[in-house]
């Protein structure tokens, strides 16, 4: 009967069977004790040994990254992709144009890479392609003589991403490769980091409000900057130019039910823009989404106006923001905040808190309401473990900030 049990709760797990249907009343009661809980476990984390917040992170991360690959259905992007290509090989029709319930929303360029690898067994081994991501990742840690131990748990276990990741079989890692890259290049204050995120970006496009928001923000080098986003721009357009405005207009088709138009918020698309829409009972529209676009924006700048934070700190927690409003946003971006760790000092990772409100918190809200009739909108609450954590990050930053001060 135990093992029964078990099995139905490890099911439920991977397959977050509780967010698939209503919010029940019981588990609303829980899901009040767990905010009361969670937030006491962060007031008085400084009386929980790190050891065990250690153990426990583990234990949990692993329940829940491990646990996906049990049990089928998984990787059901991965599968989309490679039947986008296949039907347009077949109907010798652009992957634009092909008739299927989703659309293919990357460049044109990335029609070859993906038929490239799904001939590669991309559609079965997906997580394989993974592996040269995360190599480059450890690779950069121990060329910073950083805590490889530490950072690998964050890259395992944090705000659920990787477990996001190995559901759903997305194409992310050529994304987290130039993220990587950014990041190292940016830490060297070199202008090709504009190289490597205006590569990132293109890829979802929206990840591109990156480029002039970074350059607003740090203004010096202005020309090698401006020559290296104009060159970068123009290679990006000429390799993509096949096909482009078909690509531009399958971003908004209204003929697919999954776009930034017509689709559902919930655990499986967390989007801010839509979350209110869908709240307040308003369909989504270009004028809308422009002016969400333009209202966001001015918030990260108001918000950024008033933070004394050190430059790495505020490029974390801008991009973090800008991902977290994405109008289009999927949990499987979470993976895109794993490389920016690079940017934290490992005493920041190390602390209590950012361990609870990055790995531990997330990973014990899946495993508990997976298993509860939860409703899928609960699934909004993963924003909240990365805002507390980026929240933390900016009190710690400002605590150091502080005593560096004094000691001078």
């Amino acid at each position: 009967m135990f093992r029964r049990f078990l099995s139905e709760l490890f099911f439920n797990i991977s397959l977050g069977n509780g967010f698939y249907s209503d919010l029940s009343s019981g588990t609303f009661v829980v899901l009040i004790i767990f905010m009361i809980l969670s937030s006491l476990v962060i007031k008085f984390s400084e009386y929980i040994k790190f050891e065990f917040l250690i153990g426990l992170g583990l234990l949990l991360s692993s329940i829940t990254t491990f646990n996906v690959l049990r049990y089928k259905p998984y990787g059901g992007d991965a599968k989309i992709y490679c039947d986008l290509t296949s039907l347009s090989k077949s109907s010798n029709l652009s992957i634009y144009d092909v008739e299927y319930k989703y659309t293919f929303n990357y460049p044109p360029i990335f029609r070859q890479l993906i038929d490239f690898s799904c001939d590669f067994g991309y559609q079965t081994n997906y997580y394989l392609f993974l592996v040269p991501a995360l190599i480059l990742f450890l690779l950069i840690l121990r060329n910073e003589n950083r805590n490889l131990f530490l950072s690998s748990m964050y890259l395992f276990g944090a705000f659920l991403a990787l477990r996001w990741v190995l559901k759903t079989g997305n194409f992310v890692m050529l994304e987290l490769v130039f993220l990587i890259f950014f990041v190292w290049h940016y830490k060297k204050k070199s202008h090709l980091s504009y190289l490597f995120l205006i590569l990132f970006g293109i890829q979802r496009i929206w990840f591109l409000l990156l480029v002039p928001i970074l350059f607003f923000l740090d203004s010096t080098n202005f020309a090698k900057k401006a020559k290296t986003i104009i060159f970068t721009s123009v290679f990006v357009m000429l390799v993509n130019i096949n096909s482009f405005n078909e690509f531009l207009g399958s971003i908004l088709n209204s003929n697919s039910q999954y776009n930034i138009l017509r689709e559902s918020p919930g655990h499986n698309t967390p989007s801010i823009y839509l979350g209110l829409l869908n709240i307040l009972n308003i369909d989504s529209n270009i004028i809308l989404l422009t002016i969400y676009v333009l209202v966001v924006i001015y918030i990260l700048f108001l918000i950024l106006r008033k933070l004394k934070i050190s430059t790495d700190v505020k490029l974390i927690t801008t991009f973090t923001f800008v991902l977290l409003i994405n109008p289009y946003l999927k949990p499987y971006h979470f993976i895109f905040i794993v490389p920016c760790l690079l940017l934290v000092s490992d005493s920041f990772l190390r602390d209590k808190r950012s361990i609870i409100t990055a790995i531990i918190l997330p990973n014990l809200f899946w495993i508990i309401f997976s298993n509860l009739s939860s409703g899928t909108s609960l699934g909004f609450f993963q924003l909240l473990f990365i805002i507390a954590f980026i929240i933390n990050l900016i009190s710690l930053d400002k605590e150091k900030n502080e005593i560096d001060r004094f000691k001078i």
